[in-house]
């Protein structure tokens, strides 16, 4: 006898859902919004947002102006819902032609899902320095610190101090500590768009490590990193 064997339904739980609302409203409402236009033939619809995700279908509610403020939503199902990832792609299909029925070029989720699009998949597992490369960046950095806050130097520091003075030290230590902020910035913002289109390749847990690790390293830890986005 001949066995069939069918395709398991994938859920959407209530916090991939919860998740996906947030991604999409909060990084693409310019998006959003050309899908209202366009779909929803709705040319001054200025604010719209995804009030609800189902396996099978996805609601965009939006706000445009007549005499007054006025809402309005429409429900779009979606084609083969395969998980998160899935709806993102679809949502990126309106965008697009959204944006081209409109004449507007590049829109933002477009753009993203191409970028990663084109990106092999790699692992995005974090990696730490080496013990030199971490007990030289803490050495130098609380070296500076010191020069830069301590008015009265340990005696065989005293010839640091009459090189570089300490206004000096306070200003370059003040550089390296927003550079490494900026770093750490940037590895969220990477690893977020990551997540985003590619979740099996980056967890919130590897994305705090790459910004605490920028944070703390800088590039003796990111490089790493930007070489596997490379």
């Amino acid at each position: 006898m001949q066995q069939v064997y069918r395709k398991r339904p994938v859920k959407l739980s209530n916090q991939d859902e919860a998740k996906l609302k947030t991604q999409l409203n909060n990084n693409y409402p310019e998006d959003l919004v050309l899908i209202a236009q366009h779909f929803g033939s709705q040319p001054t619809a200025y604010k719209a947002q995804i009030t609800d995700i189902t396996t099978s279908s996805l609601t965009i509610e939006w706000e445009y102006r007549t005499t007054r403020v006025q809402k309005d939503e429409m429900q779009f199902a979606l084609r083969d819902f395969e998980g998160p990832l899935s709806v993102i792609e679809e949502v990126g299909d309106l965008v697009a032609e959204a944006a081209l029925a409109l004449g507007k070029t590049n829109p933002k989720l477009v753009s993203d899902k191409k970028m990663l699009d084109q990106r092999r998949l790699v692992d995005f597992g974090f990696v730490l320095p080496s013990v030199l490369v971490m007990a030289g960046v803490f050495l130098g950095l609380g070296l500076l610190g010191y020069l830069a806050f301590a008015r009265e130097l340990h005696p065989w520091l005293q010839p640091l101090r009459l090189a570089v003075s300490q206004s000096t030290c306070y200003y370059v230590f003040v550089f390296c500590v927003l550079v490494h902020v900026l770093e750490a910035c940037v590895a969220c913002a990477v690893c977020e768009l990551i997540k985003t289109f590619q979740p099996q390749q980056m967890s919130t847990k590897t994305q705090l490590q790459w910004t605490v690790g920028g944070a703390l390293f800088g590039m003796f830890c990111l490089h790493v990193f930007m070489a596997k986005n490379a």
